[in-house]
């Protein structure tokens, strides 16, 4: 409705080339008015975002608070279990310091033939199966109870994370919200701006979004083919190793090659190494779209993993908010994890430049 309402409006508007939905204004529109309205537009959008990702927090506040409950409830009855084994494993133990046990080996040393000696050795062989399986029980009741409450812990760390990060990004709507609102009002072209946003949220929504998608979805599934680049003397490889440990070194025209030749969506996408990060930007239809992200060492558990970090996403010209990157990254696990490709690997450092990515690797034998 609103869009129809401003259709003879809108006809006086050219899509910029360069922006797509950002509009280039007849020549008596000053150069004011157009960045006026790329930032009122840009504002939008990245509302639009953050109201997605608090969408998103309030579901797994949902999620994490029913794990929450049903980790509880386990255990409440894991610690009955606990209770009935410790109850079997001490008559066990009691049994061993009243000497039961030592009588028993004093009937079998007693017995006479060789029949009753391996009838009697079994019984004590029975005797002793139950003593251990009931002190192994007890282990592994209380091994599983403290997994379970550590998972506890997790969990409402994970909530709680989840909760201020809620309430963070709850203020931070609220204020550009507020602040969108002021300039709209400011601006004397409101409605016509209000469509334009419109227009271009639900372009983001319905075409940019899944774009991104897919080139992170196909990242992520690329990561399987990532041992041909460290496997030493095969065709793809870039491992050299050196003495004390190795070096894996790739441009970015064989990390495009790479990447095309597992996957035909990558035709569209382009990288580049630069010292301050990764660059990936391509052109999809008449969709514009970048990526920037560099790589960091993290820790996933106890275990080391190479873990890209977006730092920067655009859609047609625009912004999107960190949050979307966060998103994004969440969804699809773009890490590299060396000990799973070698346990004997170790990551010593990670250096980007002008077109070359290297990272030096140490041998743990």
């Amino acid at each position: 409705m609103i869009l129809k309402k401003f259709t003879l409006t809108l006809c006086t508007l050219l899509i910029g080339t360069s922006l797509f939905l950002v509009p280039v204004y007849a020549e008596n529109r000053t150069e004011t008015e157009k960045k006026e309205t790329e930032a009122l537009l840009q504002k939008g959008l990245t509302v639009h975002e953050i109201d997605r990702e608090i969408a998103r927090l309030a579901e797994e506040d949902v999620k994490l608070g029913g794990q929450l409950t049903d980790t509880e409830k386990k255990i409440a009855a894991q610690e009955i279990v606990v209770k009935d084994a410790k109850k079997r494993a001490g008559k066990v133990i009691r049994s061993y310091y009243a000497g039961e046990r030592e009588s028993l080996w004093s009937v079998l040393l007693s017995v006479r033939s060789l029949p009753d000696l391996l009838k009697t050795y079994e019984y004590l062989d029975i005797i002793l199966d139950h003593d251990h399986r009931s002190l192994t029980a007890h282990q592994d009741a209380y091994r599983e109870l403290g997994a379970m409450k550590t998972k506890l812990a997790n969990q409402r760390t994970d909530l709680q994370k989840t909760k201020e990060n809620y309430l963070k990004q709850k203020e931070r709507i609220l204020a550009l919200q507020s602040e969108l609102n002021r300039e709209l009002d400011a601006s004397g072209r409101s409605e016509l701006i209000l469509a334009l946003i419109q227009e271009l949220n639900g372009r983001w929504e319905q075409e940019g979004l899944p774009l991104f998608r897919t080139y992170f979805r196909s990242l992520a599934g690329v990561m399987d083919y990532f041992p041909e680049l460290l496997t030493p003397g095969g065709k793809d490889s870039h491992l050299t190793l050196e003495s004390g440990g190795g070096k894996f070194q790739m441009t970015d025209h064989q990390l495009n090659a790479f990447l095309r030749s597992k996957d035909s969506k990558f035709d569209d996408l382009t990288f580049q190494f630069k010292p301050d990060g990764v660059m990936a930007f391509g052109t999809k239809g008449d969709m514009d779209v970048s990526i920037k992200g560099t790589y960091e060492m993290e820790k996933d558990g106890d275990q080391p993993v190479i873990a890209f970090r977006v730092q920067e996403l655009v859609f047609n010209g625009f912004k999107l908010p960190d949050t979307t990157g966060k998103s994004l990254e969440k969804e699809f696990n773009l890490r590299i994890y060396p000990k799973k490709l070698f346990s004997f690997v170790s990551v010593e450092h990670i250096t980007l430049e002008d077109g070359l990515l290297a990272i030096k690797l140490g041998l743990n034998w």
